[in-house]
């Protein structure tokens, strides 16, 4: 089954708002192996909504549309939608309640006729009352052929609609058979790297790529400053086959990759981390000292649930003062080498395990820019010192502007201590196998 998802909204089209809706619903409706081939984004203007459905009803079965469904002069896809397919609004009184639920007992007539306008639907389609807000939605099913779906556009209104009526909708018609469309099942996952760009990952996996295209699995890379991802989609006819596949697929690539791949889906680099300190033991604790990054490190690890149990604490020492006073680092040390410097990296960390008594101990310094000279921007170095001497420095000179510096260090410094930590565990698992 073919899908296209139409956003309605002027603020989406002039770029003040991201557009996160067709990004849910796609994710939503591939899991149901239902593939999005067309995504639209449209102004408040009913002749544009209009035009563009003509258009997707020639190429889609499945039509899903949200916004534009309240109550003001400029929420008009109750009336393209009807003008499209040459259908009367009528008012569905069922909806009356919901759609006044936010007022009490009005005798304002035209306040109340407006939020009326929320109960009217196309003739012969099925209304669908909302759980959230007062924007009702309705389906429209085009004999066995195509159906559209209209739901809020309002993101919070749009998932509880799109969660608790479209999807139960389309699984049940999964159940029985009776979706159109090409009968094949869809598997997808995305494969998380840092530190790595797309045509390093390229030319790494090259001979995956041509065995995924045997098996009909399609491998795309995308890339963000710190952050690239392997997006894989397998199809077959079968969902064990797809699974396998993909599977298949995922090994492959992730051992080309060695330490470059972290983590999958939508996990964090610290879910990772967490994840790797629970292998060996859980007992593990650490410490940051940062400067370039801010805070932005401890920051990242404490969107984990439970990081408490390993982050003992960090100390944002970013000028030469508080490395001074916070860190107790020798004035003519700093002098002598800058706080942009190996020695000073290395200071800082082993500072800062001693103030959290910490089993490891993390630090960052660089310069982010842009008032450092040209040629230093993005010079950033990186320690991680830990039990029995275990101290590794790195030297990176990172692209980007601040932000980007800031959030490529934060995932280095954070993978290249996963990394360690998952490498005292396979040592740990090759000592057990031994004995």
């Amino acid at each position: 089954m073919n899908c296209s998802i139409i956003s309605i909204g002027t603020e989406l089209n002039l770029g003040l708002i991201l557009n996160k809706n067709s990004k849910y619903i796609a994710e939503r409706i591939t899991d149901l192996s239902i593939e999005c081939k067309y995504m639209f984004t449209v102004s408040d203007s009913l002749s544009e909504i209009s035009n563009v459905l003509r258009q997707s009803l020639k190429y889609s079965d499945l039509i899903i549309i949200s916004g534009g469904l309240g109550p003001t002069d400029d929420d008009v896809t109750r009336s393209a939608v009807a003008s499209a397919l040459n259908l009367k609004l009528i008012r569905d009184r069922s909806l009356d309640d919901t759609s006044l639920k936010f007022i009490k007992k009005s005798k304002n007539k035209k306040i109340t006729e407006r939020l009326l306008r929320q109960s009217y639907i196309p003739e012969n389609s099925f209304p669908i009352k909302p759980g959230l807000g007062s924007a009702s939605g309705f389906r429209i099913e085009l004999g066995s052929r195509q159906i559209i779906f209209c739901i809020p556009g309002v993101p919070k209104e749009m998932k509880n609609m799109f969660d608790y009526d479209v999807i139960p909708f389309l699984e049940d018609k999964k159940r029985n058979k009776s979706l159109r469309g090409d009968k094949f099942e869809i598997r997808k996952s995305t494969l998380l790297t840092t530190d790595i760009s797309e045509t390093e990952i390229e030319e790494k996996i090259k001979e995956v790529v041509s065995e995924a295209k045997k098996i009909n699995v399609e491998i795309g890379i995308t890339a963000d400053p710190g952050l690239t991802k392997i997006i894989l989609v397998a199809k077959s006819p079968d969902s064990v086959k797809a699974n396998k596949n993909l599977k298949r697929i995922e090994e492959k690539i992730t051992g080309k990759l060695g330490n470059y791949f972290y983590g999958k889906d939508d996990t964090l680099i610290s879910d990772n981390l967490k994840e790797a300190i629970a292998k060996i033991d859980g007992r593990l604790t650490i410490s940051i000292a940062e400067s370039i990054t801010g805070g932005l490190i401890s920051s990242i690890i404490t969107d984990t649930p439970g990081s408490s149990r390993f982050f003992l604490g960090g100390i944002v020492s970013y000028s030469n003062y508080s490395k001074i006073k916070l860190l107790d680092i020798d004035k003519n040390i700093l002098d002598k080498y800058g706080a942009v410097s190996r020695e000073v990296c290395l200071i800082m960390a082993e500072k800062v395990r001693k103030i959290f008594n910490s089993d490891y101990a993390l630090s960052v310094t660089g310069f982010a820019g842009p008032e450092a000279e040209y040629k230093r921007v993005g010079l950033v170095y990186c320690c991680i010192l830990g039990p029995g001497g275990y101290e590794k420095i790195f030297e990176k000179k990172f692209p980007g502007n601040r932000c980007e510096v800031k959030f490529r260090t934060a995932q280095f410094i954070l993978n290249e201590f996963r990394a360690a930590i998952g490498e005292k565990y396979y040592r740990k698992e090759r000592i057990s196998e031994r004995r």
